[in-house]
């Protein structure tokens, strides 16, 4: 006998990191290294540590192998079944949840490969368990941090926000955009107002990209191609659709409803009719102030679960976040990594400098030669740095080849990037695979294998 898991778990890694595509650049987004790990282990890491014992891993065909290979040298226990899409074209989200769908028969976690958090996971799906809701959506309070200036020519950035409304007496997830496509005013539909009049926006809540989902979410997602995205196309559709009434019977016998139409929402979003006789027969209601029923009799309801204020929730999906993360894992560790022992240095790594401080965190087969000095910097695998060459306050990743006499400060150093002899570079970003001429000097630049400065 075999039994139907109650969740099953999909995480997307198939993404191409568009809006950092100055640092993953021949490398996939989910391996960024992010203090002493690569991005992709901290959701993984969250799910094992949450009881979750597989899941299913979404990545781009020809990055496969790369993933495999180093989540297998981590030390994660939750089983990981890989599922290749491929890498043409552009899909999103939503059509990898598409792609997968033979594989799904129950309802869905889905988890963002670049989410860090500490939020305990319980609170989400119980909300989404208690309300039998269509989908339930993660939502974090804003970090708290001063202004941060990253590598690359000065610029601002411009964070995008969501406008999300939700009924503070239920709960419910009424309205969900993004505040780019409102220029002044915001006008809501009366017919949202007289349902819920006690409707609280918030236009500073980040949207973790972690979301469960019905089962019957992910049939309609099946036969509704036009859907490439979950966050920006999908999910404000559903939304939406908790204001539609559903078609009645036309008489006893005969429904305008076509339940054989795999397509028409409300006859997948049909709840059962032993649950139904439950919710009449008690005395429950999700609101008070009016005479409607539960729900007001909704068949699809949409859920926000917000995380307690204070709780560590980012998404490395910008320049500034993967900057800013990466100066404050060590301070975020013991919440993240569920007080998992953090090994700053490597015992694979070799280390003659005897100046590294304690913040710096050393990979695998890194070699920092003698006379170097090291502060508040990673140093990437298989990395070399030779003498007389000082590192503060940057990132080094994989395979990179620092000569003699080299001055790096506030930079960031992309794979297999060469830099000779006498450079000194302050605020760069090197691009991968760069070679950085002998004695160059640079500010607030980035440097790429074309020498072209790019726009953030």
């Amino acid at each position: 006998m075999s039994f139907l898991q109650e969740f099953q778990v999909v995480v997307l890694a198939a993404g191409r990191g568009s809006r950092i595509s100055e640092i993953t650049a021949g490398k996939p987004k989910c391996l960024l290294p992010v203090g002493p790990k690569p991005l992709l282990w901290y959701p993984l890491y969250k799910l094992q540590k949450s009881g979750f014992y597989e899941v299913i891993l979404v990545v781009l065909e020809n990055q496969k192998a790369e993933i495999q290979l180093a989540l297998e040298k981590s030390d994660l226990e939750i089983k990981i079944d890989y599922f290749t899409i491929p890498d043409t074209g552009d899909l999103g989200t939503a059509d990898s949840l598409r792609l997968i769908y033979d594989k799904l028969k129950s309802d869905v976690l889905v988890v963002s490969s670049d989410f860090i958090s500490d939020v305990n996971l319980k609170g989400l799906l119980d909300t989404h368990r208690a309300h039998n809701a269509s989908f339930t959506s993660l939502l974090i309070h804003p970090q708290h941090s001063e202004a941060i200036i990253v590598p690359g020519p000065k610029s601002k950035h411009k964070p995008e926000r969501d406008l999300i409304g939700i009924d503070e007496q239920t709960n419910r997830l009424v309205f969900l955009a993004s505040a780019s496509d409102f220029e002044e005013k915001l006008a809501l539909p009366m017919s949202l107002l007289n349902k819920h009049p006690k409707i609280k926006m918030y236009s500073n809540l980040l949207d973790s990209h972690v979301y469960v989902l019905k089962n019957w979410v992910i049939k309609y997602l099946k036969n509704e191609e036009n859907f490439t995205s979950l966050k920006g196309e999908l999910l404000p559709h559903i939304v939406k659709k908790q204001l539609v009434k559903p078609p009645e019977a036309t008489n006893t016998n005969q429904s305008i409803i076509n339940n054989n139409d795999p397509g028409d929402i409300f006859s997948l979003a049909k709840e059962d009719d032993l649950e139904l006789s439950i919710r009449e027969l008690s005395s429950f209601n999700d609101h008070t102030g009016d005479l409607k029923g539960p729900y007001h009799g909704d068949v699809i309801r949409c859920f926000a679960y917000i995380a307690p204020k204070g709780s560590i929730g980012v998404r490395i999906n910008t320049l500034p976040a993967y900057w800013a993360t990466n100066a404050k894992i060590i301070d975020y560790w013991n919440k993240v990594a569920h007080s998992k022992e953090l090994a700053l240095k490597s015992s694979k790594a070799t280390i003659s400098s005897t100046q590294v401080d304690d913040k710096c965190i050393i990979w695998e087969n890194a070699k920092l030669n003698e006379k170097t000095s090291f502060k508040n910097s990673i140093v990437g695998s298989n990395t070399e740095i030779n003498s007389f060459t000082r590192v503060f306050n940057s990132i080094i990743m994989n395979n990179v080849t620092i000569h003699q006499k080299v001055a790096l400060e506030n930079c960031i150093v992309c794979d297999g990037v060469t830099i000779e002899s006498g450079c000194k570079l302050k605020g760069c970003l090197v691009g991968s695979s760069h070679v950085v001429p002998e004695e160059s000097e640079h500010t607030n630049e980035v440097l790429t294998e074309s020498d072209r400065l790019m726009e953030f």
